[in-house]
């Protein structure tokens, strides 16, 4: 659940007197701005009223919020106007009598949207009109960008004090409830007053879904069903006194008969009516024990059956328990609102917003939008992703490599990018274009003959047809296909960032299913075959489960030199920081580090014998620095950069994140 935050008001105000009966604000002109005991603000500049403190004349007081930007009289070029931006706000109010009316005159009629928490507030042709009986009104700005005002008339009565007109009395002896939560437990048929206030979360014809902040801070979800009287704009807070009756529909406890419903108070920002980011957990919501109902959830990454003619579907995720196993989760969707629906794909991913319900006590998502996944890039699949969740990659994928030895059809695939857009403004306040190391998955073709000969003819995969299930993602990353993905024919294959690790330099950072060059002396050990350094101080496994012949080539060439093309694996997941939690990174926390690897040759590149080698330029050094110029031997926890020295002299330089 969401917790939210207090907003505090500031005041100001201006004024000139018209008669007695009105008082007028003018914002449009040199002398009613420098009237109103303001400074005159310069050009393309402004005048901050919540600065300037409050003005009350002839009984009336005017102050104002600030919103998204300063509440303030801003000068373009001689022109003068008030300026009320995203949220913010200008009140008026009197210590006696009531205000029994109020006109606001746009300056610009675009964006001028106001509304009213008392009375009735309506607006035509860039005039604002509000009517009713009330001590005080709030208008509060709640369109895009800023309204822009140029005089507010404000009408005043002896009489008074104020009430909100349509407000009938309440019965002193009703039922009251202060929590949406204790609402199911009140017995059917009860007629009760709410005493707290609400926000609307979504609203449908006679349907409003409505939220509370607990005392805690945290959303508690509700659903009114009838006719209020009131259309309110999504984090409209109505304000506590309105009155229901607790009534039960196919399972699902709701608020009946509305009645007593007021104009918004004013209006929250959009992060208390956002959806909850409820993606992997599907299983949770369609639990009817586990109380979603009535929240607006979002999912991303599932998949749609096609709707029927009534207009049910069912949605599907790959997700994992609690204990880490493998579930297929899914949930019967209607299309209450008569959405438009894309095309379904049963190889397709999509994302889906909606509101969560019960019917005949089994839940249900009404949605309110289905999009077609993006997709996400393969960096990001590779190191936020989790396994038995449905991804499509957006990027263009260069095949490297293809294995099919029976058990296996996988299809070895690139990137091949040197560069990512890192995008951590939301935690961290920083995006930026970061120099990188192009990544690898392999593709499973799992037993599909057709798939498996169309993708390994294939050098280049089109973007955003690459789809499928993620697998091992801490270890060796796969995506088990669901579907064939389309070859780009006629482009020729670029140049493929495959790396080079000399063993002989006591040098490994390989990320599982990664296809490159491994350099080392070919070794048995204990009947077994290795590739190993000049010292023997690293040895590395061999399995030619990919390539069997290249055992019997290389079988009688025990002490050669080698240059092999290979996949690299991992044994297992590498773990590593003080919480022992398992990281998808290459650190060399042990002397024999290396023992996790598990190397699968392709093809032979290079063979000579030890006398044979001849010296060309090889590294000999590596170090990684972190951002606050710390130097290691090996990877460091977040950016590195990266420094590679060879025999010649020369340095290279690369940024990673680890």
């Amino acid at each position: 659940m969401k917790r939210f935050f207090s907003i505090f008001l500031m005041a100001v105000t201006a004024f000139s007197v018209l008669r007695a009966a009105d008082v007028t604000f003018d914002f449009s002109s040199a002398e009613g701005i420098t009237a109103m005991g303001y400074d005159l603000p310069a050009q393309s500049a402004g005048t901050n009223l919540t600065q300037a403190g409050p003005v009350t004349v002839a009984g009336v007081t005017l102050s104002a919020t600030d919103g998204a930007t300063a509440t303030r009289i801003w000068n373009s070029q001689g022109s003068y106007t008030l300026r009320i931006y995203v949220d913010g706000s200008i009140t008026m109010s009197v210590a006696d009598g009531s205000i029994t009316g109020i006109t606001v005159n746009a300056a610009n009629t675009s964006n001028f949207d106001l509304i009213a928490n008392v009375g009735d507030y309506t607006a035509t042709g860039g005039v604002g009109t509000w009517t009713g009986s009330a001590t005080s009104v709030t208008l509060t700005h709640v369109g895009t960008k800023n309204a822009q005002v140029a005089t507010i008339v404000v009408t005043t009565s002896t009489e008074g004090p104020g009430v909100d007109p349509g407000d009938d009395p309440i019965d002193p002896n009703i039922e009251k409830l202060d929590s949406l939560h204790h609402l199911a437990s009140l017995p059917e048929g009860t007629m009760f007053q709410f005493t707290s206030d609400v926000y609307v979360n979504y609203q449908w014809n006679e349907y409003l879904w409505v939220m509370q902040l607990d005392k805690e801070g945290y959303a508690l979800a509700g659903l009114i069903y009838g006719d209020t009287g009131k259309e309110y704009a999504p984090g409209s807070v109505i304000p506590a006194g309105w009155t229901g009756v607790k009534k039960t529909y196919k399972g699902l406890v709701e608020v009946g008969e509305p009645a007593h419903f007021a104009n918004a108070k004013n209006i929250l920002d959009e992060d208390y009516w956002s959806p909850f980011d409820a993606t992997g957990y599907l299983h949770k919501i369609a639990d009817p024990e586990e109380g979603w109902e009535n929240y607006k959830v979002y999912l991303e990454g599932v998949g749609l059956s096609a709707i029927d003619d009534r207009g049910n579907f069912m949605i599907t995720s790959r997700e994992t328990d609690e204990d880490g196993n493998p579930i297929q989760a899914s949930m019967a969707g209607f299309n209450k609102f008569g959405i438009a629906y894309p095309e379904v794909d049963s190889t397709e991913v999509y994302g889906i917003e909606g509101m969560v319900t019960i019917y005949n006590n089994e839940m249900e998502l009404y949605p309110i939008a289905i999009v077609s996944d993006p997709g996400t890039p393969l960096w990001k699949v590779l190191y936020e992703g989790e396994d038995d969740m449905q991804y499509k990659l957006t990027d263009t994928l260069y095949v490297a490599a293809t294995v099919d030895n029976g058990e296996q059809k996988l299809i070895f695939v690139t990137d091949n990018v040197d560069q990512i857009y890192y995008d951590t403004y939301a935690e961290w306040g920083y995006a930026e274009w970061m120099d990188w190391y192009p990544d690898w998955i392999a593709l499973d073709c799992s037993a599909s003959e057709v798939m498996f000969s169309t993708l390994a003819s294939a050098q280049v995969l089109a973007p955003g047809t690459v789809k499928g299930t993620l697998k091992e993602r801490q270890t060796n990353p796969r995506l088990v296909l669901n579907s064939t993905p389309v070859a780009i024919d006629g482009v020729e294959l670029p140049t493929l960032t495959l790396f080079q690790y000399d063993l002989s330099q006591d040098y490994l950072t390989a990320l599982g299913n990664e296809v490159g060059r491994a350099d080392g002396y070919f070794f048995y050990r204990e009947g077994k075959p290795y590739l190993c350094s000049e010292q023997d101080t690293v040895q590395v496994k061999l399995d030619f489960a990919f390539a069997p012949e290249l055992e019997a080539q290389m079988a009688d060439k025990q002490g050669y030199s080698y240059g092999l093309l290979c996949v690299f694996t991992l044994d297992q997941m590498w773990e590593e920081n003080a919480d022992n939690a398992p990281m998808r990174r290459i650190h060399a926390t042990d002397e024999d580090y290396f023992t996790n690897y598990t190397l699968y040759p392709l093809a032979v590149i290079s063979c000579s014998a030890v006398d044979e080698i001849s010296a060309g330029k090889q590294v000999v050094d590596v170090e990684y620095v972190s951002p606050a110029g710390v130097v290691s031997k090996m990877p460091q926890d977040g950016v590195n950069i990266v420094v590679t020295t060879h025999s010649d002299g020369s340095r290279t330089t690369h940024k990673r994140l680890n």
